[in-house]
């Protein structure tokens, strides 16, 4: 039976089937996606297998090009991608710095991981020297390490680090990737220390670009992202968990636009581009860099106007153990 994985109702249904894998196009298969009739959560039902479900991330899901060809050539395009990214990280970068800077004022001494950090870009956009990564990708933490980060290969489940040990953990992206999330909430809450803190985001499929591109929007990101929550239901699901949420943003730069300039043009996602081709794809690549990143600063109004609402299309909160 398809029981909702946020409220545990059994009052389930599909919602919308035979949903390929735009973005990636790592499989040929179709989904579907159920939806709760009691707390409206869209989920990918029947779930993958472990198995299957790492069969549809490409190794360029966890590095950008810039970071992929710094092992190869520097291209200028790479070098631009990175320029951009650093700048559209300022909202992740502030919100987790205000964290820090609390804990500080606070008497903590401050130390903190990234959980499925990818390539680092953020934890080089922060710059905390405390700062560390764990992921599954080995590329991924290598260019963690390229970037002077300490990088940790593991899973909150089997998790390689010692409990106790930060007093923030982050997750960008990251819980909409797991199921159940019980298990990865209480690996986070055992990685704490007292007073300790987690930021957390995931897409908000109650955002208005969701609401208006209904199947085709590039949050729900089929097969990869098992549950879509809310910021409703994302609240509900850490509080039901143990968690205390202290702080709510919706203003994104890196996802908001990027997720509906994907939802638009999901061909010329660049790490979906690096995911397809055999080697550099030269000035081709370079004008689908630009015509990718013009669509995506085409985007930002209507998700500055999005966030504003309250209907961003990604939620970022902070929250600590009851």
């Amino acid at each position: 039976m398809a029981t909702c994985p946020v409220c545990r109702g059994e009052r389930t249904r599909p919602h919308w089937a035979d949903l390929p894998d735009r973005l990636f196009r790592a499989t040929s298969a179709r989904f579907t996606l159920h939806r709760c009739d009691d707390c409206r959560t869209l989920f990918v039902w029947p779930v993958p297998s472990m198995a299957e479900l790492a069969t549809f991330y490409p190794e360029s899901y966890w590095i950008g090009p810039s970071d992929a060809e710094r092992d190869t050539e520097a291209r200028a395009q790479g070098g631009l991608l990175e320029t951009y990214r650093r700048f559209v990280l300022r909202d992740h970068v502030r919100f987790v710095a205000r964290v820090l800077a609390d804990q500080r004022r606070a008497g903590m001494q401050v130390a903190m991981v990234d959980i499925g950090c990818g390539d680092g870009s953020f934890l080089e956009a922060l710059g905390e020297p405390s700062a560390m990564g764990m992921d599954l990708s080995k590329p991924a933490l290598r260019a963690v390490e390229r970037r002077g980060f300490k990088a940790v290969h593991g899973t909150l489940d089997a998790c390689p680090l010692p409990p106790a040990s930060f007093s923030l953990v982050t997750a960008f992206h990251f819980l909409e990737h797991v199921r159940p999330i019980e298990p990865v909430l209480d690996g986070m809450r055992k990685l704490l220390v007292p007073g300790g803190e987690i930021v957390v985001q995931v897409p908000n499929a109650a955002s208005l670009q969701a609401k208006l591109l209904g199947r085709k929007w590039g949050g729900y990101d089929v097969p990869r992202h098992l549950v879509n929550y809310t910021a409703a239901t994302l609240r509900a699901t850490l509080e039901r968990c143990g968690f205390t949420v202290v702080a709510e943003n919706h203003h994104c730069l890196r996802d908001n636009p990027t997720t509906l300039a994907n939802s638009l043009v999901p061909s010329l996602y660049p790490p979906s581009r690096l995911s397809r081709r055999n080697g550099p794809d030269g000035i081709g690549g370079a004008f689908a860099n630009l015509a990718y990143l013009a669509v995506t600063l085409a985007s930002m109004p209507l998700c500055i106007v999005e966030s504003l609402l309250g209907r961003g299309a990604s939620v970022m909160l902070r929250a600590k153990p009851r």
